[in-house]
This record gives structure tokens, C-alpha cells and sequence, in this order.
């Protein structure tokens, strides 16, 4: 299979038709070279050659189900979605070889929306001709047994998940995988999963042994057991990348509701917090004006009027006591008093003189005083009270609060403006609300990855459990002198299926050795440091030797050096396989020093197959390298991310240093 053209369609942020022609100028202009920083599309450019090709088979579902039409909703142009009558669509045009005739086709997977409502179109055409709808299935078919999914993940050499393998120690499982995938060998796991469906439909159990039923009955489990692994393993995986992806849904989210001036819901509440803060303050504030307008306010006023009168009420006091005294400080009282005090002069003479000096005493200082309050001595205490209060009181304290409250509900004003901009768009409100939703799936997927792996655990203790039952019985039955009918032939037919597959392994791998080897020595800093290498066709564990015989460890390699190894590996396998391939190559570079970048483009990059298709940012094939890989390139495009348009702009050129030297 060969792509010759991709065609977007208001697909993730490629809004509008986006066309890449990626066809080959020659045989030696195998490579297509795409550029883009983080974020601006290459992931989407990836998933859509896939889920163009395969549909819902692509991600796992077999029926266009809700689920699938919800991840195909969450790839479709946000922008888009929005407008009426939009059409969504991804057009791959390929050719393939079939009988020796080379056909073009053209798969067009176009889908309405309508609110949450999405519906998918499919349509093929062969060499110009619309397929029918028997013709599609058929071809369809073929397509997924020739060419299945699985495998066109294989062809994706991700960088990420290449790394993934080799800090995981993951290789001998990841070439087991590869290696069945990739020599068709997993149709053998279909015959046998056939056969058990054979022995359980066609075989009469009653004419088997005890001993027969028993083995049949746990080779059922067993298989349930096997297959309920994979699942959750599956599920396990499916989660972990669904974390993945929406932990940099979340990011995109993220960084766009900030760049637009949306608040996190973190600052929202710092926002709110300080509002709060201000309203308490204007609060107290206002309460204290409150509390002078209420109490002291009235007073304030007629500050005058109120000292007035408390000094009018204390020498009404005094009147009192004066009228009080001199009722009782008479002449002839205070006459008699002196009489009786000895060496005194005539009481006669004294007696007014001392009447008069008493009474001065508590006598008014003004000279007519009319009684007007005749207040109690409570009353007095609430004036003399009064009076203190404004006393102490000064206008300015409250002028200057209220003028303080102007200012911080000018600033709570424009912090709720702030909040307002942010809740009152619509497109920020979804924004948080997806971004909680995204919050919500990542723990329940967690959650969900914490108990799959503990039911993994139990039964793979059961399945191991079983499986040594089954061959401590299986020994039993082949000491039998009786080996009946069909279910001794299905047996011995599921154990010539594994010796086939275990004897196919090692006549490939044979030639995947010699290949690899190769390959490895030619990318290798190192020059002829691994003579050979050896692949065990039982469990896929790769063993190195130096030119001594000597084992070299795995552990002592570099990581850009296990990548190298790996590379030269998968290489291989397909190359042995006869394949005819496009190789996907996303961010692989990134671990690998300057030579070993440079001996990847010179000698791996070419001889990879008829077409590569490489993604990378401008810090992996930088400008030395470009010129490297620019002989084999037959077409190039930069993906750039306009932040403000909320799109990515697709150019016939790479990064911006290679543009004065190599733009035609």
C-alpha cells in the first residue's frame, strides 16, 4: 500500500479542506517530511490516516456503536461543530497491487452532525468506479486480513512508545507480537480458537472419556481465562492511553482558555476570595459609619446645643444645691454653730459673712439662671455621656471610610468584571466544564487501571493453575491406548499449529538475525561492537555478541543505542516479511545523539521501504540534518497552530531556517 493523497476536512484544528499530497517524485524520493512544533497537529494528522482507513475496527470497536461516535465527535473541528450543515470528511487515496495489477483507491469517510447526533458515510471507489455495498464489504475484509489495524500500528515507529519499550524492558513481548502480526501468523491463533468452537458444537462428549471431558472443560476455561487476560490487559492499555489523552486534552485546553483570558478554577477562586475580602472591609466599614449616623450623627450636629446644654444642666445643679444650702445654711443655724466654738468674735457679726462664703461655693457662675431641663441624675449621665462621644468623635474618620469604601468597590468591580468576561462566555463555560469533565474521566480511568490490575493478578494465578492441570492430565491421556475421533485430531491439530508457528518463528527469525545485524552495525556508533544477534523463537529474548562470542548485556547499551537496536530489529521483520508498507516515523529522533541521527537518515530513513512519512519538530531534523535527508524527500509541509484563529495553517515547506536555502 502506497497513500498517495490525505484530505482534511474540518478534522480536529485542521478547519477548512487540508490537502497533503503525499505521492513519490521517484523510487529514491521515498520520504515525505512533515514539521510542526508540539500541539500543532501531527498526532491529528496520524489518527486520521487511521480512522479514515479502518473506521470503528481502527480504535477497537466492531459496530459503529455510541461510544465510537463519541471519539469520532471529540476529533471533529470544535469551530465547526458550531455552524449548521457542516460537512466533516477524511479522503485517503492509495494503490495497491493485486494480481499483478496495480489499483487506485479512493476511501472517503465523511460525517453529519447534528447537536450530539453524528452520522458516518463511507464510500470507495477502485480505479474511478464506486464500489456497492457487497463490493465495499469484501474489500474491506481483505483490507483488515491483509493489512489489519494492528499492523499499521506497528508501522508507526513512535518515538514515545519506543522508549516506552526499552525503559519498560518490553522488547521480547513487543517482537513476539510484531513477529506473529507481521508473518501472518496470528491466523494460526484464529484456527485454533476455531477448533475449540469445533470441539464444543461438533464433538459428542458423552463418547469421550471422563479424563477427555475433563481436559476439554479446562482447555474452555483456559481459554476464557487467556482471553479474559488479554481483555483486561487491553483495558489496562486502552485506559493508560486514554489518561494520556485526555491529560493533554486537558493541557491544549488548558493553555488556549488561558491565552484567551479564561481563569483557571483556581484563580477564579483567588479572584472571588479577594472580592470577598473587600466586601468584609466595606462591611465593617460601613458599619462603623452606620453605628456614628444612628448614635452620634444627631449630636454631632448640634455639638454646641449639647455642650450648651450639659453646661446648662450642671449649673442647674449647682442652683439647686445653692437654693438647697441656703435654705439650710440660716443665719441664725450658723449663729448658733458659732456660739459654740470657743475664741471666736461675735456670732452676730460673723454669721452672713460665713453664709455668704459657703454659699459662694456651690454658688452658679452665671448670675440668672432660669431652670429649663430639671433632668434626673440618669438623664444627666446620658447627656454627660453624649457629650464625651462627640468629644472624642471627628467627621474626617468617616469622610475618609467612605471614601475607602468608593475605592475597593471600584476594585471589586472590576475583579467580578473579570469573572463575569470568563463565566459570561459560553465558550470558556464549556471550557471549565470540560476541563472538571476531563478531571472526572482521568480518576475514574485511574480507578479503573488500580482494580484491572488486581483482577489481572488473580487470574493469572488461575490460569497458571489450570494450565498445569491440564498437562498433568494431558500426560494421563496420551499413556491411554485410546486416542478417538475427532477430539484426539483437533488436539493434535492445535499442537501441529503451535510446532508450525514455533518452527515458522525460527525459520524467520533466522533471516531477521542476519538482517538486524546488519542493520545495527551500519547505524552503530560503535563499529562491528555486536557480531551477531540472536532472537530465541520460544520467548523472544534477544541475546548480543561482540566479535569475541562474547555475550554483550542489553544494560550496558545507551538508550539512544537500544533504540538503534530496536529499529534495526523491527526493520528487519519487515523487510524479511515481503510487506509493501508505508513506515510512519513520529518524533523518533529525539533520544538519539548527532551520529547516531545522522547515520539513521543516511542509512536507515532510505532503505526503509518505498514510502516513510517522517513528523518531527525542527529540534530533531534540524538544518545539518535536513540536508542529510533532502535527496530522498519528494514533498515537505510545516504545520503551524495559529493561536488566535484556533486552527492549523498547513505550508508546502519545513521549518523557517530551511526556508531561504530550500524553498524552491
Amino acid at each position: 500500500m502506497l497513500i498517495e493523497q490525505l484530505k482534511l476536512e474540518n478534522i480536529g484544528s485542521y478547519k477548512g479542506q487540508n490537502v497533503f499530497d503525499l505521492s513519490l517524485q521517484s523510487p529514491k524520493k521515498n520520504v515525505i517530511l512533515i514539521g510542526g512544533e508540539n500541539g500543532a497537529g501531527k498526532t491529528t494528522f496520524l489518527n486520521s490516516i487511521k480512522l479514515g482507513l479502518f473506521g470503528c475496527y481502527g480504535f477497537g470497536y466492531k459496530t459503529e456503536n455510541n461510544e465510537y461516535y463519541r471519539h469520532v465527535y471529540s476529533y471533529l473541528n470544535a469551530y465547526a461543530r458550531k455552524q449548521e450543515n457542516t460537512t466533516f470528511s477524511i479522503t485517503i487515496i492509495f494503490n495497491e497491487v493485486e494480481n499483478y495489477l496495480r489499483h487506485t483507491y479512493k476511501f472517503k469517510r465523511s460525517w453529519q452532525v447534528n447537536g450530539q447526533i453524528v452520522k458516518e458515510r463511507f464510500d470507495i471507489m477502485r480505479d474511478g468506479v464506486y464500489l456497492n455495498d457487497a463490493d465495499k464489504d469484501i474489500y474491506q475484509s481483505r483490507l483488515k486480513e491483509h493489512f489489519p489495524p494492528k499492523l499499521f500500528d506497528l508501522c508507526l515507529f513512535d518515538g514515545e512508545e519506543i522508549s516506552r519499550i526499552i525503559s519498560e524492558n518490553k522488547l521480547s513481548s513487543y517482537l513476539q507480537e510484531l513477529s506473529t502480526v507481521v508473518f501472518n501468523l496470528d491466523l494460526f491463533n484464529s484456527l485454533e480458537g476455531d477448533l475449540f468452537s469445533y470441539l464444543q458444537q461438533a464433538v459428542d462428549t458423552n463418547e469421550l472419556s471422563s479424563l477427555e471431558e475433563e481436559i476439554l472443560e479446562l482447555q474452555n476455561t483456559e481459554k476464557e481465562k487467556i482471553i479474559y487476560i488479554e481483555n483486561l490487559k487491553d483495558q489496562i492499555d486502552e485506559d493508560a492511553k486514554k489518561i494520556t489523552e485526555q491529560q493533554e486534552t486537558y493541557t491544549s485546553i488548558k493553555k488556549d482558555f488561558e491565552t484567551h483570558g479564561g481563569l483557571v478554577k483556581e484563580e477564579r477562586d483567588d479572584l472571588n476570595t479577594q472580592v470577598l475580602a473587600i466586601e468584609a472591609q466595606r462591611k465593617q466599614n460601613s458599619e462603623k459609619v452606620r453605628e456614628f449616623i444612628q448614635t452620634a450623627l444627631p449630636f454631632y450636629i448640634n455639638k454646641d446645643l449639647l455642650f450648651a446644654a450639659r453646661q446648662q444642666i450642671q449649673d442647674e445643679e449647682k442652683l439647686l444645691l445653692f437654693n438647697q444650702l441656703s435654705q439650710e445654711f440660716t443665719v441664725e443655724r450658723l449663729t448658733e454653730i458659732m456660739s459654740g466654738l470657743s475664741n471666736t468674735p461675735s456670732s452676730e457679726q460673723l454669721a452672713p459673712e460665713l453664709r455668704e462664703q459657703l454659699l459662694n461655693i456651690v454658688k452658679p457662675s452665671q448670675n440668672e439662671i432660669t431652670y429649663l431641663h430639671r433632668v434626673s441624675p440618669p438623664q444627666r449621665m446620658e447627656v454627660e455621656l453624649a457629650a464625651q462621644i462627640v468629644e472624642r468623635e471627628r467627621h474626617e474618620t468617616y469622610l475618609t471610610l467612605l471614601e475607602q469604601n468608593g475605592r475597593m468597590l471600584k476594585e471589586a468591580q472590576a475583579l467580578r468584571k473579570r469573572m463575569s468576561t470568563s463565566d459570561s462566555a459560553s465558550e470558556f463555560m464549556q471550557m471549565l466544564q470540560h476541563m472538571e469533565l476531563i478531571k472526572e474521566d482521568i480518576f475514574k480511568l485511574e480507578k479503573s487501571i488500580e482494580e484491572s490490575t488486581y483482577t489481572l493478578k488473580e487470574v493469572e494465578q488461575q490460569l497458571a493453575s489450570i494450565q498445569n492441570t491440564i498437562n498433568k492430565k494431558e500426560h494421563i491421556l496420551e499413556q491411554e491406548s485410546k486416542k478417538r475421533g475427532s477430539f484426539i485430531i483437533a488436539q493434535n491439530i492445535m499442537k501441529l499449529s503451535t510446532e508450525f508457528q514455533n518452527v515458522q518463528h525460527q525459520k524467520k527469525l533466522q533471516q531477521v538475525q542476519i538482517e538486524a545485524t546488519r542493520m545495527l552495525n551500519k547505524l552503530m556508533r560503535k563499529q562491528q561492537y555486536i557480531s551477531a544477534i540472536r532472537i530465541n523463537p520460544e520467548t523472544f529474548e534477544v541475546t548480543l555478541y561482540d566479535k569475541d562470542r562474547e555475550t554483550v548485556t542489553k544494560e550496558t547499551l545507551s538508550a539512544g543505542e537500544k533504540e538503534i537496536l530496536l529499529l534495526s530489529l523491527i526493520w528487519a521483520m519487515f523487510k524479511c516479511s515481503g510487506r509493501r508498507v508505508p513506515f510512519i516515523f513520529d518524533t523518533l529522533l529525539g533520544r538519539l545523539d548527532r551520529t547516531h541521527k545522522r547515520n539513521v537518515l543516511i542509512d536507515f530513513i532510505p532503505s526503509c521501504g518505498e514510502q516513510v512519512l517522517i513528523l518531527s519538530t525542527n529540534s530533531e531534523v534540524d538544518k545539518d540534518h535536513y540536508e542529510l535527508l533532502e535527496g530522498h524527500v519528494s514533498h515537505r509541509y510545516l504545520l503551524e497552530f495559529d493561536t488566535e484563529e484556533r486552527k492549523t495553517h498547513v505550508s508546502s515547506q519545513y521549518f523557517k531556517f530551511q526556508e531561504e536555502e530550500f524553498t524552491p
